[in-house]
Order: structure tokens, then C-alpha cells, then sequence
């Protein structure tokens, strides 16, 4: 790639526009955790104003929560209350959370999510839906769908088939919160949204019968709670905010999708030509794609948990919106130490590999920091070496594994003195990667140091040259690269099997035949200790 990032290309878009001022959306409901896959959409926005920002541009970025939204049914593997049922049909915003700690279910959720983005390099102004839906601005965009209602229907019979919900010619966008039992829809087979069944705009009127418990009531469109079906709904949130761009799913993007009925229903109902799109694919939890009311999630909190949020934005932003993402949380400590070297690439200390642009990798860095780059490189413990750091606590405890890793972080980066900052960011990761091992790590790189003295033997002349030599190797002190190259050769010199030597190493260190990479677990372990070791079985 010879050119800059992709976002250009997006900003480039949006200024072409030339709108008065730029408003980037997104939006989420919160029908339980909100998974990491909301993030793209997230990303993308951040980039965007990012992107504008080093052009002198100001933009304004909005998060809208849909808390107006009827809860459908419990997501799989949520605990609730016994009777919690009972409040499906209701608004989001009205079903009490389960857990007791927040106003609402919608805003546990969404505090979950929103609650991380700083953390994450985000900053969108939040915006609920059931606040929003009570100021004037959307009742005027309800009062305008009952007004054209009939331009409205001629639309959506062009791109919804009459088997997809009701007939279109009874069709009406315009739901009502029942002010007798509080729902917004019924669900038995499928979902059945309380409809407004006459009006008088007149009198700024509205009549509607509840789907659940049958009540007929009326009321004042400025009083009553009512709230516009989804596809309606967006185009409204368009209108009201002149949004300048939305990013959306793929499925929405289609030809006669979502989105293109959302942009003529903007223009031709609501009189604002709509936003420019960025469509995306999705990030899916390996081969299956993450739903909330499945209980498939992984959220950013659980990223949080186990890695920094850099590796995240690099994750997502490093590929183009429409390329499919399929991430596993085994995939960690690649994904950070891929990140890492970009941050040294951007800072010149390694190269880019033959066909990478360095412009391309500076632009993906900038977007990937959370907040302002740092000035220079910053010293950065491998995560792959904070994997095997935590793995030996047991045997050397806490505090000798917290001053290996310094000893090493000092020796890898060059410092003999490192910042508060880096001292910070060495503690993180280990405790990133200790709950990495304890949750996400695969066997391949678990292990346990036997405390016991070792029962192997050298049981021929080559095996115990082999052992003579490593211990040669790491009297040398030589770096993580150079010491897996060197055993390699050894071994080779020597006429062993590569996997017969690696075998001796880890019947000496961990009584077993296998192992994780070795040279990584030798430079993890305390060096006198390693060498009495090995020294014993000769």
C-alpha cells in the first residue's frame, strides 16, 4: 500500500459535502452487553473526527443509545429476578435493572459499555433515545409521519415485502407506550408494536389500542410516549441532527436496504438529504457472529481486562470496514505485540517489511493511540514474556517477577532507568496477562515449573553436550532472538532432532516432554536459578 490510511479517503467524503457543520452518529441498543463488535462502528467515527481534526476541522460525534426500544426477551445466560419476564414488551428504559444498581436495565447496559469508551480513546456526546423522544424536536418528526403518512407508505411498500410485518396500506410507523400497563409491544409468536389507529393534528391528538392488554387510550402527541418504528426512527435522528455520516452493518447497506430507505425517507419526508454511509463487516467472536440475546458476547470490559485498549483500535482499524474480522481471545498476545511494533515502526526504531507503507503505519498509529501520541518510544513489556512472567509467580513469588521483568524491560529497551509511566504500564500488563492465562490461554502456552529436583538424566554423550552448551549459551546473556537460534544450531551440530532437544530442556524445567516456546520461557526464568538447574542432572 502506497498511500495513506482509508479514513482519508472517508474525510475526504465528508468535506466534499461541505455541510455547515459535521455530525458523526452511531447508535446501540442496549438489550443486554454490548459486545466488542459495537466497537467498529465506534472506531470508525473516532477515526473519522480524528482524521478531520489533523485537518483543522471541527466535527461533532454522537453516541445514541436506544433505551426507547422494547426489551424482546432475557439474553441467554443472564440472571433475573423470578417475574422478570413480565417486562418484556416495555421500553428498555422503564425495565428495571436486575442487578439492582442502576436506574434501569438500559442504562446497566449501556453504562457497562459507555462507561469504558475514555479508557478506549472515545469521547461521543451520549444521547438516550427516551430522553430524546420527549423533546420537540421528535414529536415535530412524529407530527410530520401522520402527516405524510401516505408519501410514507408509497416508500416503504418499494422496499418492504407485505409478508415482512403488517399491510402496508394499515401500516403506521407511530408507537405508543400503553399508559395503562406500560408496554410498547406484546410478544407472543413475534413482536406486535401498540400502533397509533387515528389522529387529529388539529388538536395534536392521538388514539391507539394495546397490543398486550387490550387498553384503548388517547391523548396529547406532546404528552403521550410515543416513539417511531426503527427505519423511520433513523431517519428522523438524521433529520433532527443533519448528521454528515453514519457508519452501519452491511446487511443495512444493501441495494434497497435499511439505509437507502432511511436516505429517501430523509430527503423526501423530513426534507434533509441524509448522511454519507460507511458500510462495515462484522467482528465476529471466531466463526460465529456475536449476538447479545444468544448470551455470544465478549465485551469491551472483558478486553480491558486482558489487554490494553491500543491493540483493540489496531485491531479494528487496521483493515478495511469491509473486510470480515474474526477475533478469539487466544489471539492476545499476537495482537498486542503486532501493535507494539507498529508503535517502533512510527517511531523509527524497526522498518517496515517490504510491502508496507510507512505513511499508511504512521496514519494507523495516530488513530490507534488513545489520546495524544506520546514524544518518543515508550518502553513496552512484550505481552508474549508477561505470559510467561505470571506463570512463575508460584515458584519465585510476586516481587522477583515484577524485578525480572524490569531487568528485562531496562535490558530490551535500552533504559537503565525507566519512566513512572512505563513502570505503570509493566504492572498493567502483567496483571492484563495473568488474567489472560487464568481465562483465554491455550495449553500450548500454560506451564508449571516442577519444584521438585529433576529425574531426568542425560542418557547419551549428545544429550549431555547439548546441556553443556546451553549452559554456555546462557552464561552469554544473549537476546530472546539470538538464544533460540543458537540452541537451534546446537542441537543441529550435535545430530539431535530439534524436538529430542527441546525435549531435554523441558524434562530439566518442567518434568514433561512439551512445552512453550523455549527460548522465551529461558529468558523468563531467573537466570542463577535456570543454571543451577540445569546444572544438576549432569
Amino acid at each position: 500500500m502506497a498511500e495513506g490510511h482509508w479514513i482519508r479517503g472517508i474525510a475526504d467524503e465528508i468535506l466534499a459535502r461541505k455541510d455547515d457543520r459535521i455530525v458523526i452518529h452511531t447508535g446501540k441498543t442496549p438489550s443486554g452487553p454490548i459486545h466488542i463488535g459495537a466497537e467498529r462502528e465506534q472506531f470508525i467515527c473516532s477515526a473519522i473526527q480524528r482524521e478531520l481534526r489533523r485537518r483543522g476541522v471541527d466535527s461533532t460525534f454522537n453516541f445514541i443509545i436506544d433505551s426507547y426500544d422494547p426489551i424482546k426477551s432475557v439474553p441467554a445466560g443472564l440472571e433475573v429476578p423470578k417475574g422478570f419476564e413480565e417486562h418484556i414488551g416495555k421500553p428498555l428504559s422503564d425495565v428495571p435493572d436486575p442487578f439492582g444498581c442502576h436506574e434501569s436495565y438500559a442504562v446497566h447496559f449501556a453504562e457497562e459499555f459507555v462507561g469504558c469508551q475514555q479508557r478506549l480513546g472515545l469521547s461521543p456526546n451520549i444521547i438516550y433515545s427516551h430522553e430524546l423522544y420527549q423533546q420537540k424536536e421528535m414529536k415535530d418528526t412524529i407530527r410530520t409521519v401522520l402527516r405524510r403518512l401516505d408519501d410514507l407508505r408509497e416508500i416503504r411498500k418499494r422496499y418492504i415485502q407485505e409478508d415482512d410485518e403488517i399491510s402496508t396500506d394499515d401500516w403506521n410507523p407511530v408507537m405508543v407506550i400503553c399508559s395503562r400497563c406500560g408496554k410498547l409491544a406484546s410478544k407472543r409468536k413475534e413482536v406486535a408494536p401498540n400502533r397509533v389507529t387515528s389522529w387529529d393534528l388539529s388538536k395534536d391528538e392521538v388514539d391507539y389500542t394495546c397490543t398486550s392488554c387490550g387498553y384503548e387510550g388517547e391523548g396529547k402527541i406532546a404528552d403521550t410516549r410515543l416513539k417511531l418504528s426503527w427505519r423511520v426512527d433513523w431517519a428522523a435522528k438524521w433529520a433532527v441532527f443533519k448528521v454528515t455520516c453514519e457508519p452501519a452493518g452491511k446487511d443495512h447497506c444493501v441495494k434497497d436496504g435499511a439505509y437507502d430507505m432511511g436516505l429517501e425517507v430523509c430527503s423526501r419526508i423530513f426534507g434533509y438529504r441524509g448522511p454519507l454511509r460507511v458500510p462495515y463487516e462484522w467482528l465476529t467472536l471466531g466463526a460465529h457472529a456475536m449476538k447479545t440475546h444468544k448470551g455470544i458476547t465478549f465485551t469491551p470490559v472483558g478486553w480491558l481486562r486482558i489487554a490494553p485498549p491500543e491493540p483493540l483500535r489496531y485491531m479494528i482499524l487496521s483493515v478495511d470496514p469491509m473486510r470480515h474480522i474474526a477475533f478469539l481471545p487466544d489471539r492476545i498476545p499476537d495482537i498486542v505485540d503486532n501493535f507494539d511494533r507498529i508503535e517502533r515502526i512510527y517511531f523509527g526504531v524497526e522498518e517496515p517489511s517490504g510491502n508496507e507503507s510507512r505513511e499508511y503505519l504512521h496514519d494507523l498509529y495516530e488513530i490507534c493511540a488513545v489520546g495524544t501520541p506520546p514524544k518518543e518510544l515508550p518502553a513496552r513489556l512484550p505481552y508474549r514474556f508477561c505470559v510467561y512472567m505470571v506463570q512463575l509467580e508460584a515458584l519465585f513469588g510476586q516481587k522477583k517477577v515484577l524485578s525480572k521483568s524490569v531487568e528485562y524491560l531496562s535490558k530490551l529497551s535500552g533504559k537503565k532507568t525507566l519512566k513512572d509511566g512505563e513502570l505503570g504500564d509493566l504492572k498493567k500488563r502483567l496483571s492484563m496477562a495473568k488474567n489472560w492465562v487464568a481465562s483465554y490461554a491455550p495449553q500450548s502456552l500454560k506451564f508449571q515449573i516442577s519444584t521438585e529436583a529433576p529425574s531426568y538424566k542425560p542418557k547419551t554423550e549428545a544429550e549431555r553436550s547439548f546441556i553443556t552448551a546451553v549452559i554456555a549459551l546462557l552464561e552469554r546473556g544473549l537476546p530472546e532472538g539470538d538464544l533460540q537460534n543458537e540452541i537451534f544450531n546446537t542441537a543441529r551440530s550435535l545430530g539431535m532432532e530439534i524436538g529430542e532437544a527441546f525435549s531435554v530442556m523441558y524434562r530439566i524445567l518442567l518434568g514433561s516432554e512439551r512445552g512453550p516456546r523455549l527460548a522465551p520461557l529461558l529468558m523468563a526464568l531467573d537466570r542463577e536459578w535456570l543454571l543451577r538447574r540445569m546444572r544438576s542432572v549432569l
